[in-house]
């Protein structure tokens, strides 16, 4: 395996030069690093991404006119068995400093209220369900960011770990335990992730789990499905619900597989999202509910991000348990699915779960490389 110090070295460099880059670890393969020669991002219109080969996408929740951002590979490093040549990263420029406004951690009387509007919509049937998020903070210094990655990865083994810079959007860290959509050869896999129990308190039997999150799981697989068949998918396949553990909490996940027939992958990923499971469902009426009382901007999270290549196999994945780095803080983005059935204080207490996935590590005492 690559030596960690050479990786570690490799992140502060494109930290400090404040590069266009992504790194980032799939599951089970050796992390890459990703970087542009010049910092300005490219967009490209979901229904051309047929056109591109060896870009990560970093696609925000809100996708305007459904042009996606991506970061081109012009630099690609692998940290496989032998350490690669990041001298490399010198034929790369970066950018200034540019201040990106981030949001204020989110009060709880303010969650509190919102789900409590949330559920009145749902028993009123205006809504099913809508995913509402907040902001927490703790401190972050920038000389930790390269071992935060590495920690991350060594820690969360079957999460999707980046780290992904862009003078639009700042800094990004995330550990995403759901995939949206793997490609290859024509056939596709997607996760339909949802509903959220404490790691240490599973049922034994899938009838353990309460009807608010069966629901929950059913909203997410049927709208994947019902994407499949409105495109044409050919040799619809589901696998599951079953119970899938991801840190500090457990969710139910269903593997959804099809043939992509003559439909075009970058149709099929912006049709999927946003999935109920980030958003809500009806979608629009959720998006707008979502809009009115969340008071800070989502940017990346709940959006995509990952590898895509046209010629090759593309996985991409939704961006859940992240946090935004900058000013000597990190803001850590985490949500929960509300229906008519939820609790506030649960879902308040769920949220706090989730954002262990990082700060078990922010908290931890800082490790040299």
């Amino acid at each position: 395996m690559s030596s960690e110090s050479v990786l570690h070295n490799a992140l502060a460099k494109c930290l400090e030069k404040k590069l266009t880059f992504a790194a980032f670890r799939i599951p089970g393969k050796p992390v890459q690093l990703w970087a542009q020669r010049n910092p300005g991002l490219e967009t490209v219109d979901g229904t051309m991404l047929l056109g591109l080969n060896q870009v990560f996408l970093v696609a925000p929740f809100d996708i305007p006119g459904g042009a996606v951002p991506f970061i081109r590979a012009d630099i690609e490093l692998t940290f496989a068995e032998i350490d690669p040549d990041i001298t490399r990263l010198g034929e790369c420029a970066g950018t200034h400093d540019a201040a990106i406004a981030g949001p204020m951690a989110t009060p709880k009387a303010d969650f509190i209220a919102a789900v409590e509007a949330a559920k009145r919509a749902c028993q009123a049937k205006e809504l099913n369900k809508v995913v509402l998020s907040r902001v927490l903070e703790a401190p972050l210094q920038t000389e930790r960011l390269p071992m935060l990655f590495i920690q991350a990865a060594a820690v969360h083994e079957q999460a999707f770990v980046a780290m992904v810079f862009t003078p639009e959007h700042g800094l990004w860290l995330g550990a995403s335990p759901e995939r949206l959509v793997q490609e290859e050869l024509d056939h596709v896999r997607v996760d339909a992730i949802a509903a959220t129990r404490p790691a240490d308190a599973v049922p034994e039997r899938l009838s353990g789990w309460g009807p608010k999150e069966l629901d929950e799981q059913e909203q997410v697989m049927t709208h994947v499905h019902a994407t499949f068949a409105r495109m044409d998918l050919r040799n619809i396949t589901v696998r599951g619900p079953e119970v899938m553990k991801a840190g500090p909490v457990a969710h139910l996940h269903t593997v959804l597989e099809a043939d992509l027939g003559d439909c075009l992958l970058g149709e099929l990923v912006l049709a999927l999202h946003p999935t109920p499971a980030v958003c809500g469902a009806p979608t629009d009426a959720a998006r707008t509910f979502i809009q009115k009382h969340e008071r800070h901007q989502r940017a990346l999270y709940t959006g995509f991000w990952g590898p895509w290549n046209a010629d090759g196999p593309t996985e991409l994945f939704v961006n859940l348990r992240c946090l935004r780095a900058g000013d000597g803080r990190a803001q850590l983005f985490t949500g929960a699915g509300i229906t008519a059935g939820s609790d506030a204080e649960m879902e308040w207490a769920e949220t706090e779960r989730k954002a262990q996935t990082w700060l078990h590590l922010l908290q931890a005492p800082a490790v040299a490389p």
